[in-house]
């Protein structure tokens, strides 16, 4: 959870709606502070920004001009959403209402990336194994998540209850893993 000066700090901000911090490269919650009660779940939020932010990077890596000040700035009917990497273990989710000049958000965005900077933690993050992170790239983005198991069990021949247990499983095992999680998805090749 983020320091509480931090959420001090959030309420300062007009038109700020929420604040999530996200842990990368596993895309997972660190901390998050909101004005009001909100509808959607921040896990899942987290996950999906998180992914939008590693795709970026890569989108921006394919055409030669990835940045360390890279933001992505989501204008939708009632709100804007900006993400902005903190450092390469961190990412801020900002939520501002849909009114607020997008001049003055970039300011109050650089201006509480500084204080993050400041009360988040130097990290060295523990690279989790990918078998795990397989397994979870297909529980958020498979259709059918509640049986993509034994469609990977069935494709692979590798029991649902190792599955379960990812982390175990060998380098031939996660290559296949991976290869049925590729046809699963239709992509060409996973970015996790």
């Amino acid at each position: 959870m983020i320091d509480p000066t931090l959420g001090e700090a959030a309420k300062q901000i007009s038109g700020l709606r929420a604040l999530i911090v996200i842990t990368m490269p596993d895309c997972l919650l660190y901390g998050h502070w909101s004005a009001r009660e909100h509808t959607f779940s921040v896990e899942d939020a987290s996950g999906y920004f998180g992914d939008l932010i590693r795709a970026n990077r890569r989108g921006l890596s394919a055409i030669g001009a990835w940045s360390q000040d890279m933001q992505v700035t989501i204008e939708s009917a009632d709100a804007l959403v900006v993400l902005r990497e903190i450092d390469e273990h961190f990412v801020c989710c900002t939520m501002f209402d849909r009114e607020a000049p997008l001049g003055l958000v970039r300011l109050h965005l650089k201006q509480l990336i500084e204080r993050l900077r400041t009360t988040l933690p130097q990290v060295q993050p523990e690279e989790r194994p990918r078998g795990v992170r397989i397994i979870e790239f297909l529980d958020r983005y498979a259709p059918d998540s509640h049986a993509v198991l034994m469609r990977v069990a069935t494709r692979t021949g590798i029991p649902v209850d190792s599955l379960r247990r990812a982390e175990t499983l060998d380098a031939g095992q996660v290559a296949a893993m991976e290869e049925a999680a590729k046809r699963i998805l239709g992509l060409d090749h996973l970015q996790i």
